[in-house]
């Protein structure tokens, strides 16, 4: 529409720029030593006239928009061959959607967990906890397409050091909160069998230095995310075999470290006869 509409404007005006017009004409009289001279004509008085080129304000707008006309539209340019252009906005926005959705996640699990909750109050992170895994899955299926399908391609990503940093802080993130999970689950359990027991302070605690530790990698990915999407130490002399390496121990080890503590934890729990006091 804007290029159909410039090409219709220079036609006008270059039709209006071609159309004969009046020549400008100016004077000029001779100089004042020739009418003192012997001049019986008369002749140092005639006006002579010559005429004065002057660029058309018409003919230099058709010249500065034949570049516009003989040139692709630039929006048109940019998308003539993104083929997955909507399938990588789709991505990306259910990776941005599940992003909000695990922060929301832990907020509420982070506000809820204290000492003595009440059965409805446990029922309630155990609901938190399982959206969290939900969008959990959601944001590693949307970010594995971002990397390998779309954007720039696991091609530069696999040599982005930052790229595996930020793998290594999702395994951190993704083992820490196995302690919780796993936490929530014995104890959903262990109130189904009819053993409720309240949380006491020491486990309520634990629980929330976890979800402050996975509110402090949340914060943190995205900004890796950021400086890798702009090549910011971009390298090929590190084996992208290695850095991946690194970042699966990372993830192994402390899920390792993190699942042990949750099933050997001992909390200093509150008797329900106190509770109830």
């Amino acid at each position: 529409m804007r290029k159909s509409t410039i090409v219709l404007l220079s036609l006008c005006v270059g039709a209006s720029a071609w159309a004969p017009q009046p020549k400008p004409r100016t004077s000029f009289k001779a100089p004042q030593s020739l009418e003192k001279s012997f001049d019986p004509t008369q002749l140092s008085q005639v006006k002579y006239t010559r005429n004065v080129a002057t660029p058309r304000a018409e003919a230099a707008f058709l010249a500065s928009a034949l570049p516009i006309i003989f040139t692709p539209d630039a929006a048109s340019a940019a998308t003539a061959f993104t083929a997955n252009a909507v399938p990588s906005a789709l991505a990306s926005y259910g990776h941005y959607i599940a992003l909000l959705g695990i922060l929301g996640c832990i907020m509420a699990e982070r506000l809820t967990i204290k000492p003595n909750m009440t059965p409805e109050e446990e029922d309630f992170i155990a609901g938190a906890d399982i959206g969290l895994g939900i969008f959990g899955v959601l944001i590693a299926y949307t970010g594995y397409l971002r990397a390998v399908d779309y954007e720039k391609g696991f091609a530069f990503y696999s040599h982005e050091p930052l790229f595996w940093l930020k793998i290594a802080f999702v395994g951190v993130f993704g083992a820490a909160s196995f302690f919780n999970t796993i936490v929530i689950i014995k104890r959903s359990v262990a109130k189904r069998n009819g053993d409720f027991t309240p949380m006491g302070d020491k486990l309520s605690k634990r629980m929330i230095q976890i979800c402050n530790a996975e509110l402090v990698a949340i914060a943190t990915i995205p900004l890796t995310a950021t400086f890798m999407a702009r090549g910011i130490g971009y390298s090929d002399d590190i084996p992208w075999q290695a850095e991946a390496a690194l970042a699966a121990l990372v993830f192994v080890g402390l899920s390792f470290k993190y699942v042990k503590e949750a099933f050997t934890f001992e909390d200093n729990p509150i008797s329900l006869e106190s509770s109830l006091d």
